[in-house]
């Protein structure tokens, strides 16, 4: 199974978890098996980096695989990968587990420049540490508005790391409270570095844009409603190259196919 794959059944087992209000959640459970429940988080969590590093270089949907299986392993419905360019972090992946539009949450998220301490976010890039957002810290800002508009209210962040660098950060978003334990924040520091080392030598994926001008370019003739074949014409492009640049979009937009890629890129301004 390929890391598309993987994030769609990923996307789905998150959207089937139980929620607080379902029976077959439970409620109270024995200090032997909230500790089971945490060492499984724990391995969950190294898991889906470690499968994301595998396969990094063979798929498309890199960053989207990586945060469904981070979303996974924390009980998060969204994930977002903020990226460091000068004294801004700016979105470069947004992933979520529902298929339902996320309003305008998805929106601002991918519209947002956050400087340090700013929102959760810049939080964990000020703090160099993984960080949590609270449902009872209130809405909050406007894009914290958004998400309670949409159930949403929890989260937790934490930085990629390399040496003293903060390199980009990793936001999930829950409906509920996460629960970050002493053990898992150490686990999440760990994984800081990890990522934060693979990041440091791939620099190029992370400086690009969240769509690329050439994926403008071909969302811009999709819009118009040429074919796969007429773009690849009017650009000078093979068709195999046109599909990888729809591809790229979709992940980095977070929808699933050409029209939702050109909506979105319409509801972003990126096309007119």
């Amino acid at each position: 199974m390929g890391a598309k794959d993987l994030s769609r059944d990923r996307a789905a087992r998150v959207a089937a978890r139980p929620s607080s209000a379902d029976p077959r959640r439970v409620t109270r459970a024995s200090p032997q098996a909230a500790r089971r429940e945490e060492a499984e988080r724990e391995l969950a969590v190294h898991l889906a980096v470690g499968e994301a590093i595998a396969e990094w270089d063979r798929v498309e949907s890199w960053f989207a695989g990586l945060l469904a299986g981070l979303a996974e392993a924390l009980d998060c419905e969204v994930g977002v990968l903020w990226v460091a360019r000068g004294d801004r972090l700016r979105p470069q992946a947004f992933w979520q587990a529902a298929q339902e539009d996320l309003g305008e949450l998805k929106v601002m998220t991918l519209t947002s420049r956050l400087p340090r301490g700013r929102e959760l976010p810049g939080r964990a890039w000020e703090q160099r540490e993984p960080t949590v957002r609270s449902v009872a810290d209130g809405p909050g800002p406007p894009r914290w508005r958004a998400a309670a508009a949409e159930g949403l209210g929890g989260a937790i962040a934490f930085p990629a790391m390399w040496g003293n660098e903060v390199i980009a950060v990793i936001e999930l978003i829950s409906r509920e409270d996460p629960e970050l334990t002493d053990r898992l924040k150490r686990s999440l520091v760990a994984l800081s570095y990890v990522l934060g080392y693979f990041f440091a030598h791939r620099r190029g994926i992370l400086n690009e844009q969240v769509v690329t001008g050439r994926q403008v370019e071909i969302l811009e003739l999709a819009a118009q409603g040429m074919s796969r074949r007429e773009i690849a014409e009017r650009l000078h492009l093979s068709t195999s190259t046109v599909k990888t640049h729809f591809e790229n979009s979709y992940a980095r937009l977070g929808v699933k196919n050409r029209a939702a890629a050109v909506a979105e890129a319409v509801r972003l301004g990126l096309v007119d």
